[in-house]
């Protein structure tokens, strides 16, 4: 049997029972407020409660315990998260008039509930959102309360887009919540700090609480940090731009590329932050690389498009680089130079890797060459595409022309064997073996061989030329060690 009969005056006894104290007007509107909420509750939908003093204690009492001990330091605005019947957040606004306060509830009876009751109890500053928490809720609020909703990293990650650094998170949780804390300190501390933890018990009863508050804090990683877009659908133009890049033809109309790989993704953000124009993840996505520029755009794609783009199977971020324009090939060399004619892009990738680790700084991309910018040629050379200086040559043809055959050195099977080869000392371009038809016959005379074992009948012309350069390089000490001369 109920000890207090329903009454204003036994509501005011019991709160003051509990060491709460409240206004004669923040009575009257939380009496009001449960009088609505006896009257609505007939089949026991809007609270399982019943009894007066249960509800006083369960109920009303448990959420202004809230505002007594940290009222003080609670944001405005205040999202109060999966607040059923208005708890705590009508509690809370009768309690603090000046939060304003925000119930946040999916179910349609219990919205039209809470805005009865506000409309009720003359609360101001006080109105609903009729949704599943998620991305629909773009206000800004100072804080969010929560009132055994779900489990507490779960939450923190669902309100990270809406609550700013500095704004708090307070979870109303019974006492066995010691392995939510630990998860949610083991998992996002990057993000968020556990500023208090305190337990105690609703006076006139049995029942325990833990009142568990963490603070937002500003992680530049954090993706919702970053200004991005949204990418749902293959008819985007950016996607469709995205897509040319998966092509040479692409590569070269735009003047773009796409970077992929958990190495060289990190590396040219590190290193050309200048080349970058977006980074592109998938949707989930809570943290991007800590290498990104802090102004670096970010897109945001459906994971079934970023598959689409990540031709290489990587399954993390792509990067959109600018792809740089050769400039056309004039000049005469002085150095070591290589001529690139491969249309293979892997071909192309693996000798501009090649050139860039064993000292050669030009490369001469000829006009039968693929992008150095392809998604292949990028997986097989890296960044090397980024590192070197590259010119735009005409045909094989065309280029041994303006050189004369003393400054250019051919690879094929017919030349003289690579050890008995002097290179030029003033400089000399560097043509390898042509797939397909191979070098020109006015080539052939001045050849250089790499010798083979007898019964080979050819190298791959990428790996021929990796040899030609490593045996240059040695004789010019390009590499570390000493150079040799045989």
């Amino acid at each position: 049997m109920s000890k207090y009969a329903p009454s204003q005056g036994n509501l005011q006894k019991m709160l003051q029972a509990s060491d709460i104290s409240l206004p004669e007007e923040a009575v009257r509107q939380l009496w009001a407020y449960h009088q609505l909420l006896h009257l609505r509750n007939d089949d026991g939908d809007l609270t399982r409660l019943r009894a007066f003093d249960t509800m006083v204690s369960l109920h009303y009492v448990d959420c202004l315990l809230v505002a007594k001990k940290i009222g003080a330091t609670l944001p405005s605005p205040l999202l109060d998260i999966g607040s059923g019947a208005g708890l705590p957040g009508i509690p809370l606004k009768i309690a603090l008039p000046q939060v304003e306060v925000v119930c946040c509830e999916m179910r349609a009876r219990r919205i039209a509930f809470i805005d009865e009751a506000i409309a009720h109890c003359g609360l101001k500053g006080a109105r609903t959102w009729h949704q599943t928490l998620g991305s629909g809720f773009t206000d800004k609020v100072g804080g969010i309360i929560t009132r055994a909703f779900e489990k507490i990293p779960v939450t923190l990650q669902r309100v990270a887009q809406m609550v700013p650094p500095g704004g708090v998170a307070v979870f109303m949780k019974g006492p066995n919540c010691d392995e939510e804390i630990a998860d949610a300190n083991r998992s996002l501390s990057r993000s968020w700090r556990l500023r208090s933890d305190e337990a105690y018990d609703i006076p006139m009863t049995t029942h325990r609480r833990r009142l568990v508050v963490y603070q937002r804090l500003d992680d530049p990683l954090e993706l919702v940090r970053r200004r991005s877009r949204d990418i749902d659908a293959e008819r985007n133009d950016a996607f469709k731009l995205w897509s040319d890049l998966l092509t040479g033809k692409g590569v070269r109309k735009h003047g773009l590329a796409l970077i992929a790989g958990s190495k060289l993704v990190p590396e040219v953000l590190r290193d050309y932050p200048h080349l970058c124009v977006e980074l592109l993840v998938a949707r989930g996505t809570e943290r991007v690389p800590a290498e990104a520029a802090a102004d670096l755009p970010v897109a945001v794609l459906a994971p079934a498009l970023l598959k689409a783009l990540d031709v290489s199977g990587t399954a993390g971020p792509l990067v959109v680089v600018r792809a740089a324009t050769p400039r056309p090939w004039t000049g005469l060399p002085t150095d070591a130079v290589l001529a690139v004619p491969f249309q293979d892009p892997e071909n192309v990738g693996a000798v501009l890797r090649s050139a860039a680790a064993l000292g050669v700084q030009d490369v001469v991309l000829l006009r039968e060459a693929a992008s150095p910018f392809h998604p292949k040629a990028l997986r097989a050379g890296g960044l090397a595409a980024l590192k070197l200086t590259l010119w735009q040559g005409g045909s094989l043809s065309e280029l041994a022309a303006g050189l004369g055959p003393e400054k250019l050195v051919a690879l094929s099977a017919e030349g003289t064997p690579l050890p008995a080869f002097e290179f030029p000392a003033d400089g000399f371009v560097l043509v390898p073996g042509v797939e397909g038809p191979g070098l020109p016959a006015e080539l052939r005379a001045a050849a250089v061989a790499i010798p083979m074992s007898e019964g080979t009948e050819s190298l791959n012309g990428a790996t021929a030329a990796a040899l030609a350069l490593y045996e240059w390089s040695t004789r010019h000490a390009r590499l570390p060690g000493p150079g040799r001369d045989d």
